[in-house]
């Protein structure tokens, strides 16, 4: 991550943000405190082919940059509705493609719903020496197995798009969120290889641990989290 070259040389000030779908970050310029873009390595590449970006050090003051701060930490968080309960809380939260969501040191913790666990990421797990931070590519793979949920690392993607399956699952997680069109529950469904369904209704409302044996449609296949699951839809126990 980086800023053009234009203030590669100016103090960066608090953390990254993002805006319209796009990182920014605050720079200290002569004529005072500028909001710039905060490029990821791969845009950064395409506005300079030519210059060989430096990702083994992020070589700036991350411990102020990213929240760390004079606490020594961030808080970051892992939850399969990890997205729509970060739309919720988003006053006290940040975002980058380096922790995905968090909450700096110096901030109070958002209310914390069914589903979501928050894991305190501590500096000196990521520091390189003084207030850098090690590479990218160290913290973000660093990062990813504290916020895996697949323990076993065995789920694999079931079925081909739109095909019917027929599995015995049992609800390990449940979310439940209320929006204008009623009650909506995301269930969170393994089988007996490990394999993780994920199946979003309201019509059933099926408590943890329970045993289910449910005919369903393949809608897609996603990672979540590091986790390779299989969204199904048009549900109904046999």
């Amino acid at each position: 991550m980086s800023v053009a070259k234009t203030y590669s040389n100016f103090p960066i000030e608090g953390e990254p943000f993002k805006e319209n779908g796009r990182m920014y970050v605050n720079v200290r310029a002569p004529k005072g405190i500028k909001k710039v873009r905060w490029y990821t390595d791969a845009e950064y590449k395409r506005m300079y082919p030519d210059e060989v970006v430096k990702t083994d050090i992020m070589d700036f003051d991350a411990r102020h940059a990213f929240g760390f701060g004079p606490e020594g930490f961030i808080t970051i968080y892992k939850g399969h509705n990890l997205k729509e309960w970060a739309e919720d809380n988003l006053q006290n939260l940040r975002y980058n493609n380096t922790f995905l969501y968090y909450t700096p040191g110096r901030l109070e913790l958002p209310r914390i719903s069914e589903g979501i666990e928050p894991i305190k990421l501590i500096w000196d797990e990521v520091k390189y020496e003084g207030n850098k931070m090690k590479s990218h590519e160290e913290v973000s793979k660093y990062v990813a197995n504290l916020l895996s949920t697949d323990v076993c690392g065995t789920s694999e993607y079931q079925g081909s798009i739109d095909e019917w399956l027929q599995k015995e699952v049992t609800v390990r997680e449940k979310s439940t969120k209320e929006s204008r069109f009623g009650t909506k529950h995301t269930y969170y469904l393994d089988d007996a290889m490990n394999n993780t369904y994920v199946w979003e209704t309201g019509a059933k409302d099926y408590p943890c641990n329970m045993v289910l044996r449910l005919k369903m449609k393949v809608k897609e296949h996603k990672e979540i989290n590091g986790t390779k699951v299989t969204i199904v839809w048009y549900c109904k126990e046999v």
